[in-house]
């Protein structure tokens, strides 16, 4: 059964799962406020990929996120493989010093099996432990494969 985006829940177990430290920058596409039409940069931010599990991941951003916001998130090509894209739900966000820490759990968004973060695992986990490629492209300009 493949989770949907849904509401947090105040009896939503944290922590199910064991994390891997890994530190990936995150292009992140907002697709709520992306929906509503405001301008391109307002939809878009950076984040800092710190941690993830088979739950979800764990970033910092230099903005404060919202909770049940769904985001798209865009790692770029890193050593030899090409960019990623998973969706997930925020499900925490505070102020730690000068960034936000923000805790994102994946979730579906489209119905077809292809679009499910899972079906990206794999590859989530051979870039956190693969060096990086010299130069990465955070932008959402070139198109994601399924490799």
């Amino acid at each position: 059964m493949i989770k949907q985006c849904e509401s947090a829940s105040p009896t939503h177990e944290r922590r199910r799962y064991g994390r891997f430290a890994t530190r990936l920058p995150v292009a992140t596409r907002r697709d709520d406020l992306a929906k509503r039409g405001p301008p391109p940069r307002q939809a878009d931010c950076r984040m800092q990929l710190r941690d993830f599990s088979l739950g979800g991941i764990r970033a910092e951003s230099a903005i404060p996120l919202k909770v049940n916001e769904v985001l798209t998130m865009r790692l770029p090509v890193h050593g030899s493989h090409p960019p990623l894209e998973l969706t997930g739900r925020v499900i925490h966000c505070w102020r730690q010093e000068e960034q936000y820490q923000v805790g994102i759990e994946f979730c579906q968004v489209r119905p077809e099996p292809t679009a499910s973060p899972w079906h990206r695992m794999f590859r989530l986990f051979s870039m956190a432990f693969e060096p990086p490629a010299a130069a990465s492209d955070l932008s959402y300009d070139r198109p994601v494969t399924d490799a």
